[in-house]
């Protein structure tokens, strides 16, 4: 047995000692844990081993692991074995906040008591507590089993979509949409087995909590479209027009707000209310554009992780599989390998196929903790953190019931055919303390090999902006008002989150404020669809962009608003296998490198005319604002004769040019 003594060595040392001591087969002993946080994080083993912690153990003690066994002597804190796979986690006395949080189908033993929202969002396996619960206990479970021996505070399985709660003492209150239903004897029996085999003893009987399925989806699906014509007295009014009409009418129809895909519609202030203070209208085709213009980018260096590594300044952004067909994550892959730009999973889980096409692949880490897992984490090259994204800022995910086929339901954990609707913020990230705490677990996972960004939506940008540089993430996706989403709230969509171009300004005025360095890389993304546009926003202080939208729309969405219903006739926004069957991947993996080839090209022509032999030497003094609301939201000088003196030209007029 190795020994390991975290009083004189470093957690990151000597996690990488029990990864090392693993290997061999050998179980290990932490002497002087002293609630050290993130002990025995990432490790994976084939073989059974031990890690036995001889005291009391911090935040995620045996998080993000697979296959081994660990035995806390006293207490553990916060997500005591966090998110695990398969293996055993035994605590001899109390358990904070969030036990066995996320958990995949590992068993997790707490002697003692636990804390609240215990096994929240837990997929498969066993969490049993041999003292009394805190409140919420198995809050928003997907699946798996919770013993209590002692008393369960309040909203015992709030929320829960499926999974089974047993309390061997009182229940002071059941949560939302839950029932108590009788239990059969094959269930006694499996839990006496648990228990014995734990050596718990228990002699009393116990309530089973399940939840009613009265809450699983919609009351009522939003139809497609309104069945009949529009008011012909105000078909052609600006306020009542149809656009207003079909609304009022569908919540009538469904009792709630609506939902839908794509972004906001409104007009809102964006980048095509500045332009370039140059005149760039006479630029010219030159055949070596590209070799004499530099557009190569890295994202994430900032403490030591190997960048991404990008041959012009784009990324795809994140989309999930859910949201979009198998079909697609994989073109999308296969289109970023041959740019040389960067993959992102969204919150769907890593796809192997998609895995095996993209050179660079970003997995987005989400609230609910769908598709998570260590071994993805460790075959990503940058772990993303999702706070929320710039069409509903400060909300999950929501995928509805059509959507969620036996394969998605597999791949993210959860029961079959429910409307999904994923928490709103992370079980284990209550405020910036937290966050960095989480950070470093992720790092620990990865062995500190690859960058830890995190994406927010446009809302207090000024105030995230400084949380994620002084909690040490290397970068940040900042996504605005104008980005899409497979499905949301429409009034979110519409009303909730800032501009694009209000929020790349208020994140470089965040970071000017607390005189940050630039080392940690902004990327920004929302509305953005041409090189035009990219080359605007890396001249207002952005590192690196990001596109989604136009992405899939050169990949052969035609936006026909089915996203949400998963009827998508281009087989883009579907999990059915009919609709899906009608994309070609080859075809348009293809069309979408040819996308992102033209914005190349338009980038590098663009910084040539401006007179840099560096795309990103682009800067402020390259911009002049068209509107007042651009100039007072950029601090840009107001030049309004530049919308006809010097008109930048359009992507499409720079591909004519080029084609000519």
């Amino acid at each position: 047995m190795g020994q390991i003594d975290l009083s004189q060595v470093a957690i990151t040392a000597a996690n990488q000692k029990i990864h090392s001591l693993a290997a061999d087969g050998q179980d290990i002993e932490i002497v002087n844990p002293d609630a050290r946080h993130n002990i025995g994080v990432g490790l994976v083993v084939d073989n059974p081993v031990t890690v036995r912690v001889r005291g009391s153990a911090g935040y995620f003690c045996g998080g993000l692991s697979d296959g081994a066994r660990f035995e806390i002597e006293h207490n553990a804190g916060w997500a005591v074995g966090d998110n695990i796979y398969n293996g055993t986690v035994v605590v001899g006395g109390n358990a904070g906040a969030i036990p066995g949080v996320a958990i995949r189908g590992a068993e997790i033993v707490v002697r003692g008591n636990m804390g609240s929202r215990a096994g929240q969002v837990m997929k498969a396996g066993t969490l049993c507590c041999g003292g009394n619960a805190a409140f919420m206990a198995g809050y928003m479970m997907y699946g798996g089993r919770i013993i209590i021996l002692g008393d369960a505070a309040a909203k015992v399985g709030q929320d829960m979509s499926a999974g089974e709660i047993f309390v061997g003492g009182k229940i002071e209150s059941l949560g939302n949409d839950t029932m108590i239903v009788d239990m059969d004897a094959q269930e006694r029996d499996e839990i006496r087995e648990f228990l014995d085999r734990f050596e718990l003893k228990f002699d009393g009987d116990f309530t089973k909590v399940v939840n009613a399925g009265k809450k699983l989806r919609y009351a009522k699906a939003e139809p497609r479209h309104r069945p009949q014509p529009f008011f012909v007295s105000s078909k052609s009014s600006n306020y009542w027009n149809p656009k207003v009409q079909e609304d009022i009418w569908i919540k009538g129809e469904v009792g709630r707000y609506r939902i839908r895909g794509y972004g906001a519609s409104k007009p809102v202030p964006h980048l095509n209310d500045i332009a370039f203070a140059r005149d760039i209208s006479t630029i010219s085709p030159d055949p070596e554009e590209l070799k004499d213009i530099n557009l190569k980018t890295t994202v994430g260096g900032r403490f030591g992780a190997k960048p991404i590594s990008l041959s012009m300044p784009v990324m795809i952004a994140p989309m999930s599989f859910g949201a979009l067909s198998r079909k697609v994550k994989i073109a999308l892959a296969r289109a970023s390998r041959l740019s040389g730009i960067s993959e992102n999973t969204g919150e769907g889980g890593m796809l192997d196929e998609q895995r095996a096409e993209a050179d660079q692949l970003i997995f987005q880490c989400l609230s609910g903790r769908l598709g998570w897992n260590v071994k993805d984490m460790q075959r990503a090259d940058a772990i993303e953190i999702y706070i929320s994204q710039g069409a509903k800022p400060g909300l999950g995910g929501q995928l509805m019931a059509k959507k969620v086929t036996p394969e998605l339901a597999a791949i993210r954990g959860i029961p079959v055919g429910i409307d999904l609707r994923s928490p709103s913020r992370h079980p284990d990230v209550l405020g910036a303390d937290d966050l960095v705490i989480k950070l470093q677990e992720f790092r620990e996972a990865t062995f500190h090999k690859v960058p830890i960004g995190i994406k927010m939506g446009a809302g207090r940008v000024n105030d995230d902006i400084k949380i994620a540089y002084k909690d040490g993430f290397d970068f940040v996706e900042l996504d605005g008002l104008q980005g899409s989403t497979g499905a949301a709230s429409t009034e979110v969509l519409e009303n909730v989150g800032i501009p694009t171009l209000a929020a790349v300004q208020e994140a470089i005025d965040g970071l000017r404020e607390i005189d940050a360095g630039d080392d940690m890389d902004l990327v920004m993304m929302g509305g953005l669809k041409d090189g035009v546009d990219i080359v605007k926003m890396l001249a207002l202080g952005a590192s690196c962009t990001s596109v989604g939208t136009a992405a899939i729309i050169a990949g052969g969405c035609i936006a026909c608003m089915q996203c949400h219903v998963g009827t998508c006739p281009v087989g883009i926004a579907t999990q059915d296998p009919e609709h899906e069957a009608r994309y070609d991947l080859d075809k348009q993996a293809m069309n979408m490198h040819r996308y992102f080839e033209s914005l190349r090209w338009q980038i590098a022509a663009i910084t040539r005319a401006l007179g840099h032999d560096d795309v990103h030497k682009v800067g402020r003094g390259d911009l002049v604002a068209l509107t007042p609301e651009a100039a007072d939201i950029t601090g840009l000088p107001y030049r309004p004769e530049h919308k006809t003196d010097h008109r930048p030209l359009t992507g499409l007029e720079l591909l004519d040019r080029k084609a000519g």
